[in-house]
């Protein structure tokens, strides 16, 4: 029995390192994104609410919709402000000319011009991006209201299950698209900065050389959501199955763990009646499936002594013992029992 259950620890600890590392070192295309946007089941709206702006209303539609409403009153050529991707795109410029900035006031006002200057080249394909796309853009969250205010979305017939599905998925790919194309407009931006850094002198191609591109920022304040959860997922992960594996404050990285699981069991609950049905290549459950039963053994650890069977903790419950604080609670909680 030790034997199997120091077994178990050791290779769930094994699963969970691998992909806290996966994800560490795959860091720029991991993203917690499907994850919370593919939930299914009663709890769904639980992890849609955790995305920034899982339809693109923030984003796409208050946008279009600020635009339309300063052009009725704006003068002739008169610009209108994009937001919040100007917004972005201005912070950026900012960050780049005070990490790059020379000492001297001269040199520093012309990389200031040189970067405001491609600034402005992509602020203009901006608003010509929203004046392309303006009116796919209304008439595609007009879609979007009369879906969320259609009450035939919450019968359980199995045909409009999987219609409310195919139609709800088939929108958010619509916005997905936009985004994806301002982010790739994004990702333009910021090499034409570094281009036109380059070709500013040799002092621009020094820094280039010895500072490197521009590391992002360690500020959590100023992360996005999903940046925050991709974070705490890459490395809550990392943690619990390092500890797994060292045997090293077991019961709590367990508990972890299983909490993990547990979300990870809402967010595809494996039932019949919830659409989308999980692939049959996965087999057939009836709520306990894999991600269940990961979650009992990662109780089953917590509640043993594992830990102590071949790892780290038989020495921090020595330790424990011999610490007269510790050992005064564990005789107290003993005297209670």
């Amino acid at each position: 029995a030790v034997v199997a259950l120091v077994a178990l620890r050791l290779g769930l600890g094994c699963h969970f390192l691998y992909e806290g590392v996966w994800k560490i070192k795959h860091k720029d295309e991991f993203t917690a994104a499907p994850f919370l946007t593919q939930a299914k089941g009663p709890l769904a709206w639980v992890f849609y609410a955790m995305m920034d702006d899982i339809n693109g209303r923030t984003r796409l539609e208050a946008v279009v919709n600020a635009r339309v409403a300063q052009r009725k009153d704006a003068k002739a050529g008169k610009t209108v402000e994009v937001n919040p991707f100007a917004d972005r795109w201005k912070g950026i410029l900012d960050d780049f000319v005070a990490y790059y900035a020379p000492s001297d006031p001269d040199a520093r006002q012309q990389l200031q011009r040189a970067m405001q200057s491609v600034y402005d080249e992509f602020h203009k394909k901006l608003n010509a991006f929203f004046d392309k796309n303006q009116e796919k853009i209304l008439a595609h969250f007009q879609s979007l209201d009369r879906f969320e205010n259609d009450k035939e979305r919450y019968q359980n017939a199995p045909f409009q299950k999987q219609r409310h599905w195919d139609r709800m998925m088939e929108l958010r790919r619509e916005s997905d698209a936009w985004i994806a194309a301002l982010d790739g407009l994004e990702k333009a931006y910021v090499n034409k900065l570094y281009a036109e850094l380059g070709n500013s002198g040799d002092y621009g191609k020094e820094q280039l050389k010895t500072r490197g591109r521009m590391p992002g920022s360690w500020n959590p304040l100023r992360w996005s959501r999903i940046e925050l959860i991709n974070f705490a997922v890459t490395y809550s992960l990392t943690a619990i199955g390092i500890c797994l594996v060292l045997g090293f404050f077991t019961p709590l990285a367990a508990l972890g763990g299983a909490g993990f699981m547990c979300f990870v069991v809402m967010t595809q609950p494996a039932w019949p009646t919830i659409y989308p049905p999980d692939p049959a290549v996965v087999g057939h459950a009836l709520l306990i499936n894999k991600d269940f039963i990961e979650m009992l053994a990662l109780l089953v650890v917590s509640a043993t002594a594992a830990g102590r069977w071949g790892g780290l903790d038989f020495f921090l419950a020595r330790m424990m013992a011999h610490c007269p604080i510790c050992s005064r609670f564990c005789k107290t909680s003993k005297e209670s029992e």
